[in-house]
């Protein structure tokens, strides 16, 4: 049916989804494979309640040809746009709902100046309201600025020096559809179908454990990998080979597949390693907000760091597909000499024309590929879901312990992911099983996994334990269900239970 060995684990855990439903019905599967948590958790209210509201807004002040909230005489009048708002909003929604959404739009209005502000923009509230209402942008009435609309860059810029705690302001960033996609144009830019700084046989280093998709791509374009190993149980840094000079570092940082953040001591020595070797640093770090104020790649090497990053982890929010790639002015230069453009500007030309189909010529330079719409509700989460952002997290930490606890797991200080060997679950008598079968037995009493194998780099698949590691992914079920999980796993696995 598959191959551990052979197919990509999110083939193989799609078979495996197919056989849970039809053994134990849809409702009894406890799905541990799958890494979008809107699959089973729901995405902030309050941020997708008034992305709604707005969205209605921007339908009633676009009305239509002759009603065009950019050709209002009154459209730079605050006062006069928001009587008007109010009016709408009390028009459709009972005094109760209607007072409440606009409670929240002064709060958003307000976020958004003084996020402004913190940039040296004197933005004031009729900003706010023609960033959101002009040409019916947040009903997708429009193409938007290549580096994406200000407004969205000026607050997720906001978030990320509220979390990184580093100088990042909206001209550091240009918008994706999503972190998967800021991938690829990163890949396209620098690949032989953009500036050549990649080329067949050139060596980048590369964590194994990792995300398999950076391994697929890896092997596609013909790099060499150098690997350097996260262990799975303390997400630890080792086998850094220091004596060979690649021309790239990727880095998820917090990992994935382990769930671990690195600590101070491994990223110094990655930076360093990347400084003795002048490599460029391409990190992804869509899981950071995970780890309340640890550092970052992009904050201890800012000069030569192209970071990734998305609201979909955080937000519970991966159909959202609302991301950046962000290049501090620190990095901007250096990164462009040393991938051998001729200056900054260079450079961001070249990302935001390799984010379109095709090649890097530039042929759909006029559109940021990221809808009006999608830009409002990744707004909206940061600005208004910081409560239920938190209580999120603490679910979160609450669901490890459960798992860990239920199969006497030794990980400590992860989150979102565990990686672990199936055969080291204590009682273990399926040893001798094949991993596939034992993946299928387990999908048949309801519990998916996705395997770990490919996402180990070829020279450590082979080391005791890894053809039989998993991937658990903790954000789409309950304590309960996490518990109920684990026992399934033992009844399977220990059969001597």
């Amino acid at each position: 049916m598959f191959s551990v060995k052979k197919d990509d684990p999110f083939i193989v855990f799609k078979k495996l989804q197919d056989i849970a439903r039809k053994e134990v019905g849809d409702e009894n599967v406890i799905d541990l494979s799958r890494g979008d948590p809107g699959f089973g958790f729901t995405p902030s209210i309050r941020g997708r309640e008034f992305a709604s509201y707005v969205l209605l807004l921007d339908t009633r002040l676009n009305l239509d040809s002759d009603n065009r909230f950019a050709t209002r005489k009154d459209a730079k009048d605050s006062d006069s746009i928001l009587k008007n708002i109010r009016d709408i909003t009390l028009e459709i929604y009972k005094n109760e709902i209607g007072e409440k959404f606009l409670s929240d739009l002064d709060e958003f209005i307000e976020f958004s100046i003084l996020a402004a502000r913190e940039e040296g923009k004197n933005w004031g509230k009729e900003d706010v309201l023609w960033e959101l209402f002009s040409y019916a942008a947040m009903s997708g009435g429009s193409y938007l600025n290549p580096r994406g609309q200000e407004l969205t860059r000026i607050i997720t810029a906001a978030w990320h020096r509220s979390e990184l705690e580093t100088n990042i302001s909206s001209r550091d960033i240009i918008l994706t559809n999503g972190a998967s996609h800021a991938i690829g144009t990163i890949f396209k830019a620098l690949g032989e179908e953009g500036n050549g700084y990649l080329k067949r046989g050139d060596s980048v280093a590369i964590a194994s454990p990792v995300y398999s998709p950076y391994n697929r791509i890896i092997e596609e374009r013909g790099l060499i990998p150098i690997p350097y190993t996260m262990d799975p149980l303390t997400g630890e840094l080792s086998n850094l080979q220091v004596d060979k000079k690649p021309k790239a570092i990727i880095l998820i940082d917090p990992n994935n597949p382990t769930g671990f953040s690195l600590s101070q001591e491994s990223l110094n020595a990655l930076a360093k390693f990347a400084k003795d070797s002048n490599s460029l640093i391409i990190t992804d770090e869509v899981y950071y907000s995970f780890f309340p104020h640890k550092e970052t790649m992009i904050k201890v090497a800012p000069e030569r760091t192209i970071c990734i990053n998305a609201r979909s982890k955080t937000e519970r929010s991966t159909g959202l597909r609302s991301g950046e790639i962000i290049i501090t002015k620190a990095g901007r230069e250096n990164i462009a000499q040393m991938i051998g453009l001729s200056d900054a500007a260079s450079l961001e030309q070249l990302l935001m024309f390799s984010k379109a189909p095709g090649r890097t010529g530039g042929q759909f330079q006029h559109t940021t590929f990221v809808p009006g719409p999608s830009q409002l509700l990744g707004i909206s989460h940061i600005a208004l879901g910081r409560e239920e952002r938190e209580e999120y997290m603490k679910n979160l930490q609450n669901n490890r312990d459960t798992f860990c606890k239920s199969l006497n797991l030794p990980h400590k200080n992860n989150t979102y992911y565990i990686i672990f060997d199936l055969d080291s679950i204590d009682g273990c008598t399926t040893k001798d099983l094949p991993i596939e079968d034992k993946l299928i037995l387990l999908a048949k009493a309801g519990v998916v996994f996705i395997p770990a194998y490919r996402f180990f780099a070829e020279e450590d698949r082979d080391k005791p334990g890894v053809l039989t590691s998993v991937r658990a992914s903790i954000v789409n079920t309950t304590p309960d269900k996490l518990k109920e999980a684990g026992e399934r796993v033992k009844k399977v696995l220990c059969m001597s239970c």
